[in-house]
């Protein structure tokens, strides 16, 4: 019986083996792809605190808005920075515990920053929409006439 037992525990312990051995391979490429993704992020904070400095510029240097443009491209910048030099670990575990500890400001400050990315991402599509025929349900963009239409007493449609 002792040979079973020894099989069993020798199987065991190369699944355990495998087992590690996947677990360290997923961590070292999940830890890898983070640091990637921790690296495009500070490269697009930091994009829009230029963005933030050159709105600045676009205002007197001593008026409210190029005071506050300033002051948002520094806070921008510091996160830029934070996120170039601490990992991954330690920015998830600072995120939680701020969103602990401050659950309605950190969902304000989430929804503000949505608010604010939709913003940016509009502005930089300069071109508007345009609507074509199989947008409009009802068919009317090319049968709405350029006057209006007025009725004469006795019915009959001009345009005016």
């Amino acid at each position: 019986m002792t040979d079973g037992t020894t099989l069993a525990d020798d199987a065991q312990n190369q699944l355990r083996d495998i087992g590690k051995a996947v677990k360290d391979r997923v961590a070292t490429e999940a830890g890898a792809k983070a640091d990637t993704v921790r690296h495009a992020a500070a490269d697009q904070a930091q994009s829009a605190a230029d963005a933030a400095e050159a709105a600045a510029d676009q205002f007197d240097s001593n008026s409210f808005q190029a005071q506050a443009a300033h002051r948002i491209a520094d806070q921008i910048e510091g996160v830029a920075a934070q996120l170039r030099t601490t990992d991954i670990n330690s920015l998830v575990t600072q995120t939680s515990d701020f969103a602990r500890r401050n659950p309605l400001l950190f969902i304000g400050g989430a929804a503000a920053l949505g608010f604010a990315a939709t913003r940016f991402l509009k502005a930089r599509n300069p071109q508007p929409a345009t609507a074509s025929d199989h947008d409009d349900p009802w068919g009317t963009a090319r049968s709405m006439p350029s006057q209006p239409v007025l009725a004469d007493i006795d019915g009959r449609a001009r345009h005016g």
